[in-house]
């Protein structure tokens, strides 16, 4: 009788011990975020740009036009919205990019595209990786404003059985 309670017990303690860890394992490529540790609203955007990439163009005369292909990022009230000021010789351009909540503070960066007239805007993720998000460049005389990849956040609830 003493065996049959003891291997009863030994195979209920397995068995909870195998779901128990089925319960714990994650797949590598979820990333969890656990509560919201960064505000929405941002309290003192800075007034200076956060990320700045600028190329001179030569107009034949010296660089008496001041011509140049530049790229500026500032931040805005929200946490996760940049406005971004784009100038081509005499054409300028702004428009607002969102930066997905990671649960991290975005860091958005430039880095050089494959021309001169090229650059990427992006930002980075919990790694430090940088994810390639806007690409700006020049063709044909022509500014071009153009989204390369999408990034999205879900939440996922699951109910905890007691």
């Amino acid at each position: 009788m003493k065996a049959i309670v003891f291997f009863s017990l030994l195979v209920s303690s397995i068995s909870c011990t195998t779901l128990e860890n089925k319960q714990i394992e994650t797949k590598v490529d979820t990333v969890l975020i656990k509560a919201p540790t960064v505000s929405e609203e941002r309290e003192n955007p800075s007034k200076k740009p956060i990320a700045t990439y600028t190329v001179p163009i030569d107009d034949g005369m010296g660089n008496a036009n001041n011509w140049k292909f530049a790229v500026n990022i500032f931040e805005t009230k929200k946490t996760f919205e940049y406005k971004v000021q784009i100038e081509y010789k005499e054409i300028r351009a702004t428009e607002k990019i969102t930066i997905p909540n990671f649960g991290i503070m975005p860091n958005v960066t430039i880095k050089p595209g494959k021309s001169s007239l090229d650059c990427m805007i992006g930002f980075g993720d919990k790694k430090g990786l940088f994810k390639e998000y806007i690409q700006v460049s020049v063709k044909n005389e022509q500014l071009k404003f153009k989204k390369i990849n999408s990034y999205a956040v879900y939440k996922y609830r699951t109910p905890v059985n007691k």
